[in-house]
């Protein structure tokens, strides 16, 4: 069934605001966002009456007189699914717009053909197995590691996946699902994902290191160092959307280094961009995470070198999504998309079965 959903500035601006402090009244709402307050209602009016917002009262001990009533999403709206692509398996977690993951499953690829035929081999009967179990799907989000176009939908070179041309996903994905799909790096993903879970506190920059141990189709087993900048909230894809794609220089000289001299390369220069950006926090996530307190170690040890009495040293955190950090972050990677000012959740919502809409 497809809902109409107003597609205006005020909407996009009250969804944005509720994700990003939830449980807000109203009148908070018309104030935070500079709006008169019968717009506000007006907008809220429409949201609830599709059933995306539910409204709650505030309940403050000690006080008499009206309560406030809080908007907050419903969770039972929709899912938004989210895949992170290795060399040999697929992870699906699937999150509902509380943020909370809902369903989880992890699906082999098949290793004889290329990863854009396993990735759709392996993916639509799961989203058939998703579809059953939850009443809309709002977008699907896709991180794998390489260099990607998110905007063309294109996976441009990937070591670890072994791919060395460009593979266009766009005209596969509108063949096969009738949802919005995101692609994005796995890095990238991971610093999505952080974004929602810190996304009430004020850290406004931050480098979010994603470690994977990659077992790639040529047999090589390496650690693997992925960086998603975050500045201003804002994901920073630099020229070609190179930014945050780390090279070892001893593994480009012909060497085979050792994970601590990655680790020991890595940090160096991490330090120094958030020193010369002004960035006072890391956080690591992944899936090798057993290099993750070696990396802490050395992060700590190179900030500790760092010489000047205004010199920016960062804080070294760990993320708290574990291994789902890139699923869960293509997930919600995908809800942020679909809020951008010209309210793409409005095409997805008004999809009917045969619908599609493929970015």
């Amino acid at each position: 069934m497809s809902i109409k959903l107003s597609r205006t500035n005020t909407t996009a601006a009250i969804v944005n605001a509720l994700w990003q402090s939830p449980g807000v009244s109203r009148i908070d709402m018309a104030t935070k966002l500079g709006l008169d307050k019968s717009t506000v209602t007006k907008a809220v009016n429409h949201l609830v009456n599709i059933g995306m917002l539910f409204e709650q009262p505030q309940l403050v001990a000690g006080r008499g007189g009206r309560p406030k009533i809080s908007l907050v999403f419903n969770p039972e709206f929709g899912v938004l699914v989210g895949v992170e692509v290795n060399s040999d398996a697929l992870k699906v977690s699937v999150v509902n717009l509380l943020g909370q993951v809902v369903y989880h499953d992890m699906l082999p690829l098949n290793p004889s053909v290329s990863i854009d035929k396993a990735l759709i081999e392996a993916l639509v009967p799961s989203i058939k197995t998703i579809q059953s179990l939850f009443p809309r799907i709002l977008a699907i989000g896709i991180g794998m590691p390489g260099l990607i176009d998110p905007e063309l939908c294109q996976l441009k070179i990937s070591h670890a996946l072994s791919v060395r041309s460009t593979i266009n996903f766009a005209p596969l994905f509108k063949q096969h699902f009738p949802y919005p799909v995101f692609i994005d790096n796995d890095a990238n993903c991971g610093a999505w994902g952080e974004l929602m879970q810190q996304r009430s506190l004020p850290y406004d920059h931050f480098l979010y290191v994603l470690l994977s141990t990659h077992h790639s189709r040529e047999l090589y087993h390496r650690l693997g160092i992925g960086v998603g900048v975050v500045l201003n909230r804002q994901l920073f894809y630099g020229e070609q959307h190179m930014a945050g794609q780390f090279n070892s220089q001893e593994l480009m000289r012909g060497a085979e280094p050792t994970p601590s001299v990655i680790i020991e390369e890595f940090s160096t220069l991490a330090v120094n961009i958030c020193s010369l950006l002004s960035i006072k926090r890391i956080v690591i996530g992944g899936q090798g995470m057993q290099f993750g307190p070696e990396l802490a170690a050395a992060l700590r040890k190179e900030s500790e070198n760092l010489a000047g009495s205004i010199m920016v040293r960062p804080i070294i955190e760990f993320s708290i999504l574990g291994p789902q950090a890139a699923a869960m972050g293509a997930a919600c990677m995908a809800w942020q998309k679909l809020l951008t000012p010209d309210l793409l959740l409005a095409d997805s919502l008004a999809l009917r079965e045969n619908g599609t809409v493929c970015i």
